[in-house]
C-alpha cells in the first residue's frame, strides 16, 4: 500500500508535546486468523466482537460525551449503512496533502491539533496490533497500515 511518507511522520511530530492522554487498555488477545486471511463473515464478527469494543474503550477514554454513541457509522460513514464498510472513509477528515499545509492546519484548528496525538499514540497502534498489520513506514515506505487506512487526502478523487 502506497502512502504519502509524511503524513505518518507528521502525526509523530505533531504527537510529541507535554500533554497527558489516557493509557491504552490492555492488549488483546491476537485473532486466531490474521485479517488478511479472513472471509466476510468473520471481519464482521471480529469487529463487532473485539474492534468496536475495544476501539469505543479508547474513544471514551479520549472524549467520552463526544463517543458515548460510537458505532460502526463513526469509522465506516455511509459504508456501515450500505454495508460495504470501504475505508478509507472520505467523511473522516481529509489530510492536508503537504507537510506545510498539515502544519499549518493544526496551527489554526485545535480539534485536529489535539486528535493528531489520540491518533498516532493510541488509535493507529491499536488497530495495528488488532487486526494484525505491520505499521506503514514513511523512511521505507513500506507497511500495511497508516493514516492513509482512514483517512483520504484533500482533493483526492473518490475511491472507486
Amino acid at each position: 500500500m502506497h502512502r504519502l511518507s509524511f503524513v505518518p511522520a507528521l502525526l509523530v511530530v505533531a504527537a510529541c508535546g507535554g500533554s497527558s492522554h489516557p493509557a491504552t487498555p490492555a492488549p488483546t488477545p491476537a485473532a486466531k486468523v490474521a485479517w488478511k486471511d479472513m472471509d466476510a463473515d468473520q471481519r464482521h464478527a471480529f469487529m463487532e466482537d473485539v474492534v468496536m469494543p475495544r476501539s469505543k474503550e479508547v474513544f471514551m477514554a479520549f472524549d467520552a460525551e463526544r463517543y458515548k454513541d460510537m458505532d460502526c457509522k463513526t469509522c465506516h460513514g455511509p459504508g456501515a449503512d450500505d454495508k460495504s464498510f470501504e475505508m478509507p472513509n472520505p467523511e473522516i477528515a481529509p489530510l492536508p496533502t503537504t507537510k506545510e499545509a498539515y502544519m499549518a492546519w493544526l496551527a489554526k484548528d485545535e480539534g485536529a491539533a489535539r486528535m493528531t496525538p489520540f491518533m498516532s499514540e493510541k488509535v493507529e497502534p491499536l488497530m495495528i496490533e488488532l487486526l494484525q498489520l505491520t505499521p506503514y513506514d514513511p523512511e521505507t515506505k513500506t507497511g500495511e497500515f497508516g493514516c492513509m487506512g482512514c483517512h483520504t487526502l484533500e482533493g483526492a478523487p473518490p475511491a472507486e
